[in-house]
């Protein structure tokens, strides 16, 4: 058994600080235009990397040479890249779950949510890509493999569950400081795992390793949930991402989800960032191109940025033609079933049901797609109530479940006369009607009555990007201030929302520090009295 080192990367208050703003879509996408599946981030029926921009391209050519070539991380044949390959666009998870907390069926369910967001978060750069062969990655959890099953609530029967463990010994490992780190470490069956066979498993070159249960029983990397580990930062690898059980429950809400997106991005084979333009282990000298950073310099951003997105473009034109390392030939799942579609249309939905017929089993699936459009805008609200919404200039909306949805699309926190910047998907119909609501932001108007303390970004939300921005705010005013140059620079509205610790003092980092006590449940209100 090959033993791991673990790296953890621990962001503390006062230490780094992450990006607060997630960026829309640039542009507004026609009102005629529909779109139903996910979308490369350039979307185009064909990039190279002749496209990658001109100012890219030293950086992404630096770190090449400097740190993934110098590191050899994308040398060992058990990337993520080679994964989804060789799982011919999918990816199997065990959980590791070495915490004596509990988990419902619904947390369970949302954990593979969670993971197929991010991966896809990182797929969606390498779509329409030099022979990327795939739209979209199929992520599962295949098993969990835990320290004591009773955490495990409402345990269905089609659910594997590993019960084996070893002893771990937490001794060179970071603590939260509240909780002691379980001396036993559970496991899946290493026959099971592509990390012990992956020399073979993806390789024409060799005999394919044969899976006991086949490929889809095999599973490619651990999501490692401990109890005890720091709750902000983790550790991630070819063998998985490890963080916090409390760090993994957060971030169901996509809360904090970048951190994990982090961590994926390493199995990928991108490098750590600390810093030190030129410098070994640092980044390019001249910093990052492209205005946004980097995910992967732990706390200087809050998603994948753009140069994210093309270095990953880059590390697969460098890597997806080494003799004998992808079957790209072979990259499609394999048909061997007889199917039969049948497709019904309405005037408000499209149904398909397909019907697969082996020699053992017959199995129906039926899935149901909205037609939606998608819409960025910055309008005035002329009236809200509590079933529509109307604009003075992009007409109205109406709220598909009424007023009590209005909570969840954040549309609560607003009313006439506010000006916000909102961008949402919505059904066309005679009256359109919200689908959902990525993202509104208030630019204007400003009511006491209606602070939510912990807001800071004004999100509707409370989350670390929340305590990041106070951060932002006061270490960088220029660029995040009250009249900071960044588009996610602190508002009036934000300022009165984030003086939550000893209100009426001004923002300070205790403010900051309130809101991840708020969120990591070490106090139960905001604000937070001296």
């Amino acid at each position: 058994m090959q033993k791991i080192k673990h790296k953890i990367t621990a962001l503390l208050l006062g230490a780094a600080v992450m990006t607060a703003s997630i960026a829309s879509p640039s542009g507004i996408t026609p009102l005629g235009t529909m779109s139903n599946a996910p979308v490369s981030a350039y979307a185009a029926d064909k990039i190279t990397i002749d496209d990658m921009p001109s100012d890219f391209i030293y950086a992404a050519d630096w770190i090449w040479t400097n740190r993934i070539e110098r590191e050899g991380s994308t040398k060992r044949r058990n990337t993520i890249f080679d994964m989804i390959v060789a799982g011919k666009g999918t990816i199997n998870y065990v959980v590791k779950w070495q915490s004596y907390r509990t988990v419902t069926y619904e947390q369970r369910q949302q954990f593979e949510k969670m993971l197929s967001d991010c991966i896809n978060g990182w797929n969606d750069w390498l779509v329409g890509y030099e022979n990327w062969p795939y739209d979209h990655i199929d992520v599962k959890i295949v098993g969990w493999a835990v320290i004591d099953k009773s955490c495990l609530l409402d345990l269905h029967d089609d659910e594997i569950v590993y019960t084996d463990t070893k002893y771990y010994d937490a001794q060179y490992d970071t603590s939260n400081g509240r909780d002691t780190i379980p001396d036993k470490e559970p496991f899946a069956p290493d026959n099971i795992s592509r990390f012990y066979h992956f020399e073979n498993s993806n390789n024409p070159n060799f005999d394919a390793y044969n899976y006991p249960g086949g490929l889809d029983k095999r599973f490619d990397m651990y999501m490692w949930a401990t109890q005890g580990f720091p709750d902000i930062g983790g550790c991630g690898g070819d063998w998985g991402q490890r963080l916090s059980d409390t760090a993994y429950l957060n971030m169901i809400d996509s809360s904090g989800i970048h951190v994990l997106e982090h961590e994926i991005g390493h199995g990928f084979g991108m490098t750590d960032f600390y810093g030190g333009e030129g410098e070994i282990d640092g980044f390019p000298p001249g910093g990052f191109p492209g205005g946004e950073n980097s995910l992967m310099m732990a706390g200087s951003s809050a998603k994948i940025t753009t140069f994210d997105g093309w270095m990953l473009r880059y590390m697969w034109t460098k890597i997806k033609d080494e003799d004998g390392r992808f079957d790209l030939a072979n990259a499609q799942p394999i048909e061997t079933t007889t199917t039969t579609t049948t497709t019904t249309t309405t005037s408000e939905t499209t149904t398909t049901t397909t019907t697969t017929t082996t020699s053992e089993t017959t199995t129906t699936t039926t899935t149901t797609s909205i037609d939606t459009q998608k819409i960025e805008f910055s309008d005035t609200i002329a009236a809200i109530d509590e079933t529509s919404i109307t604009f003075e200039n992009h007409g109205t909306f109406a709220l598909n479940e009424g007023y009590s949805d209005r909570d969840e699309t954040n549309l609560a926190f607003y009313e006439a006369g506010d000006v916000i910047k909102i961008t949402l998907w919505y059904q066309p119909t005679e009256l359109p009607a919200i689908v959902s609501v990525d993202n509104i932001e208030l630019i204007s108007n400003i009511r006491d009555e209606q602070i939510k303390y912990g807001d800071t970004n004004c999100d509707g939300q409370i989350d670390m990007s929340d305590a990041v921005l106070v951060m932002q705010s006061l270490a960088n005013p220029d660029k995040y201030g009250l009249q900071g140059s960044d588009p996610s620079h602190i508002t009036d509205q934000g300022l009165k929302n984030a003086d939550c610790y000893n209100t009426g003092d001004g923002v300070t980092n205790n403010d900051a520090l309130a809101i991840q006590k708020y969120k990591l449940e070490i106090i139960s209100e905001l604000p937070e009295k001296e």
